[in-house]
Parts: structure tokens; sequence; C-alpha cells
């Protein structure tokens, strides 16, 4: 009778536990950049870990490859399934990344191709819509394209909110690597979408915190520690063998990631005593004021970079699994 009493208990507690773990929806301009790839890495991990519930992922890149790159990484790591989603409506694709078309390529995936992607569009409103209210975390580690489609929609077999009032009924708050504090012009907000920088912000009343240039330039990863760990036929491995053949590399997109983290306290402090003006070239400015919805991150006076660089490539690691 006491056996049953307490399975009963666990069993009722379980539905709290899900809903309590941070539901996360990934952005990722996985193309350019290698700091996608470690990104990934590192939330399989905390999702096997049940650190977070990795919901899907959302490709906001113009190379074809990208979202076959990401198919191949989600099957890689046993997570073939998850939903992903494709920028829609672009015009033209070409592929210029140094990885993406070479992992689709030696990797399985479930994705034959870009074409038969859903739209990020659609992804993100069924995951938000199929979510329970205010416990969704968005993190964008790319330009913001499909965030702002997201917020321009309307209602449709998912939800009959439009794509604001999704975002304000589901969103817990959105983390974002973009801006440079104090000022000055970053990539993600500036090219090759600025006015869907100045859209989202202008129309995101949630809470958001940035994650800037200057943070995770001091943050350097995907040097012979990661290599010496990983197997040669892991997508990790391959895709910092073919950036830069394992130089090291800034993890701006991975210290975005390490936020959901329960040791992120203990390198980073909010800044939220003001928010980020913008130009129409996607350059900010942080304007120091009243409190407000947005935050910039900082690193801590006393935060050990070095450890940190070595906490982030153990959750780059966490999820290693014997290639296939």
């Amino acid at each position: 009778m006491k056996k049953q009493l307490i399975l009963i208990v666990i069993a009722s507690l379980f539905p709290l536990f899900l809903i309590a773990q941070q539901r996360v929806i990934v952005d990722t301009d996985i193309d350019s950049d290698v700091d996608d790839a470690g990104t990934l890495a590192m939330l399989y991990t905390l999702h096997k870990q049940h650190k977070i519930n990795l919901l899907g992922t959302i490709v906001t890149s113009d190379d074809p490859f990208a979202a076959t790159c990401v198919s191949a990484f989600n099957a890689f790591y046993g997570m073939g399934r998850l939903p992903l989603g494709f920028l829609e409506g672009q015009s033209f694709l070409k592929n210029y990344s140094r990885y993406t078309r070479q992992i689709s390529e030696e990797f399985p995936h479930d994705l034959a191709s870009w074409r038969d992607a859903e739209t990020a569009t659609r992804t993100y409103r069924k995951l938000l819509a199929e979510s329970p209210d205010h416990s969704v975390v968005i993190l964008t580690i790319g330009h913001l394209s499909s965030l702002q489609k997201l917020l321009q929609s309307s209602a449709d077999q998912y939800s009959p909110l439009n794509g604001k009032q999704l975002v304000e009924a589901k969103v817990l708050k959105w983390y974002c690597m973009g801006g440079f504090y104090p000022e000055g012009i970053e990539a993600n907000f500036s090219r090759p979408d600025p006015a869907s920088t100045v859209y989202c912000l202008d129309n995101w009343t949630k809470e958001v915190v940035f994650c800037g240039w200057e943070v995770g330039q001091q943050v350097v990863t995907g040097d012979a520690a990661l290599k010496a760990r990983l197997h040669p036929k892991h997508p990790v491995y391959r895709a910092y063998e073919l950036y830069n053949d394992f130089k090291g590399r800034a993890s701006w997109d991975q210290v975005t990631a390490f936020l959901l983290t329960d040791e992120a306290s203990c390198y980073f402090e909010l800044d939220n005593a003001g928010y980020y003006q913008l130009k129409t070239d996607g350059s900010n400015r942080w304007i120091p004021g009243k409190k407000s919805n947005q935050s910039v991150v900082k690193l801590k006076p006393d935060a050990d970079v070095k450890e940190l660089a070595e906490k982030v490539t153990e959750l780059m690691l966490g999820g290693n699994i014997p290639a296939h």
C-alpha cells in the first residue's frame, strides 16, 4: 500500500515536472559560422539531461543545405522526429557554408531537401499553440526573419490567435544572440535582414535577454580540447574540422544557450535598466534608463572565462554518442 501511494504521488507530480521544464524552440542561421553547430550539440545534451524540453528547430538561412544539415544533426543524436521549419518565401538560395553540404552528404537525415521542410512560420505556430501558456523560451542564434514572420502571422488551423497574440499567450521569454553593448553593429542584427531586427524589437512585449557579440567573443571553444574527445565521424567534429580545423572559435551562440543552465548566474549578470535603440542598418545603442522588458548580458567582473569555456565544451560533448 505504501509503495502504491508513493507511485501515485510521483505520477501526479510528473505532469508538473514536464511543465516546469524549460520548453525551448531554437532558431538558427546555421550556415556561415560554426557556433550554431556547437549550440545544437549543447541543446541535445540539455534535452537528454532533462534540463530543457527541446520542442523544435527553426532554420533561418538562405543556404539550401542548412535544413538538411540540421536534420542530420537531429538524426545523429536520436532526435530525427524533432520538428524542423525552414524560412519560407526566399527567392534565391546559395550554398556558401563551409560544412552544411558536406554534413548533409556524409550523414543520414530524414529530410530529403529544404523543399520538403515545413515552413518556419507554421512550425513556430504549431509548437507554440501546443504548449502551456507562458511556458516557451525562444532562443535565436541568427537573424530574425523567421521571428518577424511569426509575429506577423495570422490565425490558422493551429490557433485562432494572430502572431503577436500567440507570442503573448505562450512565450515566457526570448534569449537573443545579437547586438553589441554598449553600442555598435553586429551581424545577426545587421545582415542580411536588419528590417526584421527593427520590427521584432518594436513589436516584442515579453521579456527578452540580449547576449551581445562582446560576451561570446571572450569565450573560445572548438579547439584541440574538442577535437581530442570526438570521433572523426561525429558531425560536430566534421563541422569544426571543415570550418577552421579546430583553430578555436568565439562562442557567441553557445554562450547564449548557456543562459538556459542553472550555472549561468555564476558567470553572468543582467542589466535591464534601459533598452536597445536601433537604426535601419541594424546598428544599435543601449540607452540607459528605466527598467524595461529588455536586458543585456554582462560577464561578472570575477567570471573565469577559461572555466566557462570548459563548461561550454562539456555541454557540447555531453551528448557525444558513438559514431554511426
